[in-house]
């Protein structure tokens, strides 16, 4: 899977447009709301092209275009994604499509990341090109100074002109110092290549946007609300408000001064070490039991969260886009595991502006989803990983009873709930597809147990986890029965434990089964409220899920130019796509069959011991997907 990446061509755009905050959403572009500025392109031997670089035009970018055809190069930018979006908006589609994209921002990261990045986001690094302009080549720090990016006069342009040819020239020389870094460790080096060809693809997505139902957004934002002023007025008297219940501070008083109820949890700040009395979802939870109002609290808080994410959050950026669409923004390699994530807004404080809404935590309730729908002429597609990682669990681990329950015709929660309720497997399979309640909540906490103590979960959070989360009344002795029959279960599991933190202390860092790596390096007591232990043990198999989604659209790429297929978003263990209805069967039928068939053996020096299946899903609307089995 991986490629030669000479020659290279830099590139970067500057933009406007006639709100500020337009330059950067391409989407406007087709109205005349946003526009370039500039535009330059730089080759490896340093010959820099600004042919029409102030005010470029679609012949500027054809021009470029066909450079880059007859070479074969491989383009290089800065967040290579808002660059190529930009070509696509203004009508390069199948150039970019059909172009290797590398980002120098990304192959940063794959050389850096560390877990501190999820963990911390007080240690958050940018990997902007102006830090590591300013890391790499301190001379030239603040390069940037006095350039404004919106004044169209000849002097203001003039600057704006040079600003943006160095921009392009340590884009290319970044590019090159990380990709020399990175090719001293093949297998890391491709996994970036592998994942740099999902770029033309997200770009495509967040210019493309989604569709939003009006009416099933409306009606939505209008439930929650009723559900929310229901529980609001049953507390009323008991002196609950919104901004009550919207303050951690304002409900811890509320909770412990004024109704009296014990503190079970406290916090303790990192930067501040100060002590908070705990009011999170947990907390509330063990409350109920003591206080029938934490229920209708309860209630009324997630009433008025899930109205202002998931209703009014996609109404509000569909009337600010003018076009009937959201537009949440894809981040690749958005957490450290390598995962995308998704920004709902852009901007910050009062220049912030509800673009999207927050994708990456929609709920899973049918009438959150149904709110995106397929564009016209086209059909919702979701091509989900099966068990995903519960199957790479049992190939990291080499356990044999996780690696039979992956073979075809297996139910491994099945077998898990059967275990746990000390029933037979077999009977206790037919049973739950029978329908027997029991079989059905046996399965549900076998479940449960699967897929959290694959990560060393300790009894105590087993416990939190099945009764906060998925309500399954547990309690703490049958939570370490549990956990020590899933120990039992999969002898494997806890030797893979010790011997990747072993290998992990040993290295100081920790690789995927493709090779992306992270850096990890401390704190292994935990005493940070995280360890470097987890991160050991978790990114092995969640990193490789990410890399199993970025290979898969590697593969599909050729198939997805044939038909016309467009990439919507990525969530979870699933890769949603638009398809044209005209092609949807053969289509559906050809990606089914490359993704039954990923080269894991060609892309990451891994030949699968265990099937690892894709289910399919189709529909018009999110929420409404129904199973596809080719009929």
């Amino acid at each position: 899977m991986a490629h030669a990446v000479e020659p290279l061509v830099a590139c970067d755009f500057e933009t406007s447009g006639h709100k500020t905050e337009y330059a950067l959403q391409p989407w406007r572009y087709a109205r005349g709301d946003a526009w370039p500025t500039a535009f330059t392109y730089m080759w490896d031997d340093g010959t820099v092209h600004q042919r029409g670089g102030l005010m470029p035009t679609a012949e500027t970018l054809r021009a470029f275009f066909t450079h880059v055809r007859d070479t074969g190069a491989t383009i290089v930018a800065w967040n290579a994604v808002f660059e190529a979006a930009w070509c696509i908006a203004m009508g390069f589609r199948d150039e970019v499509r059909c172009t290797r994209w590398l980002d120098p921002m990304l192959l940063w990261r794959h050389l850096e990341i560390e877990p501190e990045y999820d963990m911390d986001r007080s240690k958050k690094k940018s990997y902007g090109l102006k830090l590591a302009v300013a890391e790499q080549y301190p001379q030239h720090a603040g390069y940037d100074e006095q350039v404004d990016f919106h004044d169209p006069s000849p002097a203001a342009r003039k600057v704006l002109l040079r600003y943006n040819r160095l921009d392009v020239l340590f884009t290319l020389r970044l590019a090159q110092r990380y990709i020399a870094l990175l090719q001293q460790s093949p297998r890391q080096w491709r996994a970036a290549q592998i994942e740099a060809r999902a770029i033309p693809f997200v770009a495509e997505a967040n210019v493309d946007g989604m569709p939003v139902d009006l009416l099933v957004a409306r009606h939505l934002e209008a439930t929650l609300t009723n559900t929310a002023a229901h529980a609001q007025a049953t507390l009323a008297e008991h002196g609950l408000t919104e901004t009550i219940v919207r303050s951690p501070t304002k409900l811890a008083t509320l909770l412990y001064d004024q109704w009296g109820l014990p503190v079970l949890k406290e916090n303790v700040g990192k930067k501040t070490g100060n002590v908070s009395r705990s009011t999170d979802k947990e907390v509330l939870h063990e409350l109920a039991f003591l206080d029938p109002r934490i229920a209708e609290l309860r209630k009324y808080r997630e009433a008025l969260t899930n109205r202002t994410k998931f209703a009014t959050g996609p109404l509000e950026s569909r009337t600010y886009n003018g076009d009937g669409r959201t537009y949440p923004q894809a981040i690749v390699f958005g957490t450290y595991s390598g995962r995308m994530t998704y920004s709902s807004k852009q901007g910050k404080n009062k220049d912030e502006r509800p673009i999207g809404f927050a994708l990456h935590q929609e709920k899973r309730g049918k009438a959150f989803r149904d709110i995106i729908v397929a564009p016209p002429g086209y059909t919702l597609v979701e091509f989900d990983a099966s068990g995903q990682e519960f199957r790479w669990m049992a190939i990291a681990s080499n356990d044999a009873t996780m690696m039979q329950l992956c073979l075809p015709g297996e139910d491994p929660h099945s077998f898990m709930g059967a275990r746990i309720a000390h029933r037979e497997y077999r009977e206790f399979q037919t049973a739950y597809k029978s329908g027997e309640s029991a079989a059905k909540d046996g399965r549900q906490l076998g479940k449960v147990a699967n897929l959290s103590l694959q990560y060393r979960t300790s009894a105590k959070k087993l416990r939190v986890v099945a009764r906060v989360d998925y309500n399954i009344p547990l309690e703490l002795p049958e939570s370490e029965r549990i956990r020590s029959t899933y120990l039992q279960s999969y002898r494997g599991v806890p030797v893979y434990w010790a011997q990747q933190i072993q290998l992990t202390k040993h290295r100081g860092w920790v690789e995927t089964l493709a090779g992306r790596r992270v850096q990890v390096v401390g704190n292994w007591d935990g005493s940070m409220g995280w360890s470097m232990g987890s991160t050991a043990i978790n990114y092995r198999i969640q990193g490789t899920g990410a890399d199993q989604k970025y290979l898969a659209l590697a593969c599909l790429h050729d198939t997805m130019v044939k038909f016309g297929v467009r990439f919507a978003w990525d969530l979870h263990d699933g890769i949603y796509f638009w398809i044209p209805d005209a092609v949807l069967k053969p289509a559906i039928a050809k990606m089914r069959h490359i993704l039954h068939h990923l080269p894991y053996r060609q892309a990451w020096g891994l030949t699968p011991p265990v099937p690892l299946p894709w289910d399919c899903k189709i529909g018009k609307a999110w929420g409404s997907l129904r199973e596809y089995h080719g009929d």
